[in-house]
């Protein structure tokens, strides 16, 4: 068992709170300690608040000394740091001023980004900016977001034996109506307890849980991506 960073990166309407939710719950069952750092506002993870602390910080700010200090936590297995697409070149740069690499590994964590992606193509800038800023230097697991598109023609084409040269794996996440995104948001509850609720309908709940069980199957028969995203 390893302490995991697990860092996402992307823009909006992609997928990345999402799954950041959907790994969350699956941590939490694992019983590890966990704090969340995000770049969005709170409400985003507003409903996971009594499970697990969660910071805003502002990358343009540079608030992000406040993760490298958490490093030194011995309090805590696993480190989730989303943060936004369109300021990827802040990002690499921060992660090649602060050597994050070695700090990463003098205070015995490991690395890992997850990165969902969808049909756009800055999905795939994105993914091979961190591939060549962080290369061998960490783990990686691509989401393939089948709520935007049932095809990945580019990526499928560009990205997958790259990932394999560095031993990076892939998980899914199946489509899920607008609809039902929205009734979850608006009961402002984990995603596990959205199905409990009787306030939706039967069909619905189950459509849910159905969609959670899913990611969590794709998730849990791949040996790396229970290793890399903490949850050995």
């Amino acid at each position: 068992m390893s302490k995991r960073v697990i860092i996402t990166v992307g823009d909006a309407r992609v997928g990345k709170s999402t799954v950041i939710k959907l790994l969350l719950e699956m941590l939490v069952l694992k019983r590890k300690r966990i704090k969340v750092y995000s770049h969005d506002t709170f409400c985003v993870f507003k409903a996971y608040e009594n499970l697990v602390p969660i910071e805003h910080f502002n990358l343009l700010n540079d608030e992000t000394d406040q993760i490298a200090d958490e490093l030194k936590n011995c309090q805590l297995d696993i480190i989730i740091i989303e943060m936004p697409g369109q300021y990827i070149e802040k990002i690499t740069q921060y992660i090649e001023s602060t050597s994050l690499f070695e700090v990463v590994v003098r205070f015995g964590w490991k690395l890992t980004f997850l990165q969902p992606i969808s049909q756009r193509n800055n999905c795939l800038d994105y993914l091979n900016q961190i591939i060549e800023t962080a290369s061998n230097n960490a783990n990686y697991v691509v989401v393939k977001n089948y709520h935007f598109s049932p095809e990945f023609r580019e990526y499928d084409e560009k990205i997958p034996k790259k990932l394999l040269v560095i031993g990076g794996t892939e998980i899914e996440l199946p489509p899920l109506h607008r609809n039902h995104y929205q009734m979850m948001d608006k009961l402002v509850k984990p995603y596990s307890e959205c199905c409990h609720d009787i306030s939706l309908i039967l069909f619905l709940r189950s459509f849910i849980y159905q969609w959670i069980k899913k990611f969590q199957i794709s998730v849990s028969k791949n040996n790396l991506a229970i290793s890399y995203l903490g949850l050995d």
